[in-house]
């Protein structure tokens, strides 16, 4: 992304258009390069587009305008105190062809809207969220009724036996999930492993609430990459937080 934006434009002419072909606009992770406002490729870009200062927002537009609605893969990077609301929404109406969308922990005003932008994403494939969202079981729902072709989930939090029946009704064809450093009981896992017959990828490593006994890794024998290192058993999850932020949803064992 920096090359396209930073270097190709300034070679020659035929190397410009070349760098606004929408094919090289298809995955759009915003993550590769530092967007904060001081950063190295904030000062390159105010100084390559001579604009006054760095607008994260202004530049995703930008971006996803060159996709053209081309775009198959859009990854948010976590910076604090920010809202994405206005570029996901954009983003969604602009690229209907979304495959994979990441996304950071949301401020707690964005989140309530996602349930509506996720059910826009018909094409969608994978959902990473860095944390758990209230609304999750929304998220979960839209995911069943719009996007028919549904296989990865990677998210992390508190799951209930709510959360797994969810996950095994809404998404029974999910190949791929990760769970990593989240609070899962067994029953829940095992709600997971028995419903959800298509799975190849599950990461439950570092996760509190269960421990890898035999009973887990005979259901788990049938799936390609089962990782669950540094699982413990821990009944009660409340002594496990330490550090909580209202705003951004962050939590931490």
């Amino acid at each position: 992304m920096e090359d396209l934006v930073l270097a190709l434009p300034f070679v020659c002419k035929s190397w410009r258009e070349a760098s606004v072909d929408p094919q090289c606009w298809k995955n759009l992770n915003f993550r590769e390069v530092d967007l904060g406002a001081g950063s190295r490729f904030a000062r390159a870009f105010q100084e390559a587009y001579c604009v006054e200062r760095f607008s994260l927002s202004y530049f995703m537009k930008i971006c996803v305008a060159r996709s053209h609605g081309a775009a198959i893969e859009l990854s948010i990077p976590y910076i604090v105190g920010a809202s994405f609301l206005p570029d996901l929404i954009y983003a969604s109406v602009e690229c209907p062809k979304l495959k994979v969308l990441a996304l950071p922990s949301l401020v707690q005003k964005d989140e309530k809207q996602l349930p509506l932008l996720i059910s826009r994403c018909r094409e969608l494939e994978v959902l990473e969220i860095a944390w758990k969202l209230s609304s999750f079981l929304e998220i979960i729902e839209q995911i069943r009724v719009n996007c028919p072709n549904f296989m990865g989930l990677h998210l992390c939090g508190f799951f209930d036996i709510s959360d797994a029946l969810a996950i095994v009704r809404c998404t029974p064809r999910l190949k791929i999930l990760v769970m990593s450093a989240s609070f899962l009981r067994k029953r829940d896992l095992v709600e997971i492993l028995d419903g959800c017959a298509e799975l190849e990828v599950v990461d439950v490593s570092k996760c509190r609430g269960f421990a890898a006994d035999h009973e887990i890794l005979k259901k788990a024998s049938r799936i390609n990459t089962f990782e669950c290192g540094g699982c413990r058993l821990e009944e009660n999850y409340d002594s496990l937080l330490y550090g909580y932020d209202d705003d951004s949803m962050i939590f931490a064992w």
